[in-house]
């Protein structure tokens, strides 16, 4: 294909350069001549000397970096061009000579097609000469057009961090952040730091540097550090303990954190909270309020927990099912900073027995599960013992 948009008299020297410079000035590196039929006609400056030419720019709908450059006459004067001829009858330039090919489409149109998209944001020179064509006498035209830049894209936002309630136990042991797109993952540390805002200084040393990840990259486990949270532990004992009862911290996260595109969040985020009294009890179903719903509804069943749990282990150990443990479809959802949730039924309730099937992983906010206290003994071969991966049960009944 011949190099469209440059005169003919230039050298071969002069063309290399030329092509250097174009494909700096323009993005992606695939060849990407529009369609005809992808174009609107947004004509910018339209020009038309003696109206036997107008010359004109179409941008395609979805991507204003790709346009066409159209001159239409009034008569046949393409009539008997041929391909070499047609070339140099329209340069566009962007700073350099923009590289791209002319088309005959019929006796009275031309069409440049720039075989690469621009450059968002630039200003283009766009030039028609028909002195090239044999018995013709016109003057050139010229007008510019600027290329728009794209939109800018939104910027990740952080929409949830659990657990959300003011107050957390002094051993408490992680944080889940959920982000409204893919996030870089990595050496994300920096990204995070923990303030003792009474005493107005950063806490050494909080994170377990263990970056567990949702498969979409979307929510992060980030976790206290065990040592510094285990009683009687070397860290615990020789740095102390991260969170103190009574004191005031601040959470954040660095605007600088970028997305899997490439999109930092812009601002810096903050949670805030207050640690409050250890919790060193195990949860006990037995202990749960369930608040049960009427059959022929799909009104939630509700249960109280009685205080914050794991909000992630809530969602994925927690389980609806039938007295014969056939699995009840719906969704769950926490309520009260995850000292309580509700399931809402696909299909509406039918009187009966059911149960509530809790995984024995299921935790409280200081990593107390139903199975174990996370202030374990291990000198003690009870407390020893690797945990299980049983299912309890807790029965209700739906009344008619």
């Amino acid at each position: 294909m011949t190099t469209l948009g440059i005169p003919r008299h230039m050298t071969a020297a002069s063309l290399l350069l030329a092509a250097v410079i174009s494909l700096a000035l323009l993005t992606g590196c695939q060849p990407a001549p529009p369609a005809a039929g992808s174009m609107t006609n947004r004509p910018t400056e339209t020009t038309s000397p003696g109206d036997r030419f107008e010359l004109s720019v179409e941008a395609a709908d979805d991507n204003p970096t790709r346009i066409s450059v159209v001159v239409t006459s009034t008569d046949n004067a393409f009539s008997g061009i041929d391909d070499e001829t047609a070339q140099g009858l329209i340069e566009v330039h962007a700073g350099a000579a923009v590289l791209g090919s002319v088309t005959r489409v019929s006796n009275r149109e031309l069409r440049f097609s720039p075989s690469f998209p621009l450059l968002a944001g630039s200003d283009l020179l766009v030039r028609f000469d028909p002195t090239g064509i044999k018995n013709l006498h016109a003057n050139p035209i010229e007008h510019r057009h600027h290329v728009p830049s794209r939109p800018t894209a939104p910027a990740p936002r952080i929409t949830n961090i659990y657990p959300t309630g003011p107050v957390l136990p002094a051993n408490h042991l992680k944080f889940y952040f959920v982000f409204s797109e893919p996030m870089q993952p990595g050496e994300i540390w920096n990204h995070f730091h923990l303030v003792d805002i009474d005493n107005n200084r950063p806490v050494p040393r909080p994170f377990r540097h263990t970056a567990l990840w949702s498969p979409d990259n979307r929510t992060l486990t980030l976790w206290f550090h065990p040592g510094r949270v285990k009683q009687g532990v070397n860290l615990n004992t020789d740095i102390g303990p991260i969170l103190v009862k009574g004191r005031r911290y601040r959470l954040g996260v660095s605007g600088n954190w970028l997305s899997a595109r490439g999109t930092p969040l812009g601002d810096d985020v903050t949670r805030e909270f207050t640690a409050g009294t250890p919790d060193y009890s195990q949860p006990n179903l037995a202990d749960w309020d369930i608040v049960a719903p009427d059959a022929d509804s799909r009104t939630p069943l509700v249960c109280r927990l009685g205080s914050p749990h794991d909000w992630a282990l809530l969602h994925s150990d927690v389980a609806i099912e039938t007295a014969t443990g056939e699995p009840v479809a719906g969704s769950l959802e926490t309520l009260d900073h995850q000292s309580a949730w509700q399931f809402t039924p696909r299909s509406s309730w039918k009187a009966g027995q059911y149960r509530l099937a809790v995984g024995s992983v299921l935790e409280d906010l200081a990593g107390n599960s139903l199975e174990r206290p996370f202030e374990v003994d291990i000198s003690r071969k009870s407390d020893a013992k690797q945990p299980s991966t049983r299912t309890f049960y807790r029965k209700f009944t739906i009344g008619p």
